[in-house]
This record gives C-alpha cells, structure tokens and sequence, in this order.
C-alpha cells in the first residue's frame, strides 16, 4: 500500500548476533537478572528450612533487599550520567562477585543468617539495578533500524540464560545453601 519510491530495504538481524556489545549487554543482564531469580528460589529453602525464619520474619528479611534495590533505583539517572552505561555494567558486575563472595564466606565459615545471606544480598541488590538498568541500551544502541527483531532477540536470549543456567544452578547444586547464588 506504500508507494514504490518509499520502500526501503530491510537489514539482516544476522549482525545481532555478531555484535559484541549485544552479547556482553546481554550476559551482563541475564547475570544481573539470574541472581535475581536464583535468590528468589533458593531463600525459602534457606531462610525458613534452614535459619528457621517465620514465615513474617522471611518475608521481612525478604523485603529488605527489595528496599534495597528500590532505594538505589532512585539514584540510576545520577549513577547512569555519572559512569555511563558500560561503568554502570562493569561495578554492576564486580559488586556481583564481590556479594557472592560474601555468601561464599558466609557458607564456609557460618551459618545461614540475616548476616550471612540476607546482607550480601544487600550487595548484589546494588549490583542487580547497576547492570539491568543499562544493559538493554548497550545491547540494542547500534541496532536502531531493526529495533524490534534486536528486543525481541535481546529479551529471548536473556530469558533463556537466565531459566536454563538458572534452573541448572538451583537444581544441581544444593538450592538450601547459598551455593547456586554464588
């Protein structure tokens, strides 16, 4: 129904997948978003199966590290113009290795507690909003003509990492530990 003279031809979604920065944006979100989802399966098992919490005392402990990250959300534009998108991504990530080695000490030398679960958390709640708050435009900047095959690639391959590596951690190691978070 368009006239001829303004057709315009499409480019491949192969460079997509060719893209570094699509690939490093896209694990970046998906290690961001997998912790997210292995917190979530593993802290009932740890919290009330293993510390004992109630079931008030778990949902407290719980919404501490949502408060976390919505306190720090607060502050993304300041933290996103000040560090940009990949400064956001790289501290996102270090902060993520340093909450699970806190959880790692936390296994090896205690036992399962507000201090040594819930409190690296706190650590990896940052390092979540640091990472999922940019990483969609780093993956998706240079793919602005074909934007929504790049989303729609973004978000499948993402999703993927994060049930199929996800699921494997809870499920493999042992989900009433700390370990499939770390």
């Amino acid at each position: 129904t368009r006239p001829l003279d303004q057709v315009k031809t499409r480019r491949s979604v192969l460079p997509i997948f060719a893209s570094p920065a699509f690939w490093v944006y896209t694990i970046g979100f998906s290690a961001g978003m997998g912790t997210f989802f292995v917190f979530f399966s593993t802290a009932p098992r740890v919290l009330i199966g293993q510390a004992e919490y109630s079931e008030i005392g778990f949902s407290f402990a719980l919404a501490t590290v949502a408060l976390v990250m919505i306190v720090t959300t607060r502050f993304a534009k300041s933290f996103v113009t000040r560090w940009g998108i990949a400064g956001c991504v790289a501290r996102g990530m270090a902060l993520l290795v340093f909450g699970a080695v806190l959880l790692g000490i936390g296994e090896l030398f205690g036992s399962p507690s507000f201090l040594t679960f819930i409190v690296p958390m706190w650590v990896m709640a940052v390092a979540i909003v640091f990472t999922v708050s940019v990483t969609a435009n780093g993956a998706l900047a240079e793919f602005d003509d074909i934007a929504g095959s790049a989303v729609a690639f973004y978000f499948c391959v993402q999703s993927l990492i994060v049930s199929i590596v996800g699921t494997l951690a809870v499920t493999l190691l042992n989900g009433d530990t700390a370990w499939p978070v770390i």
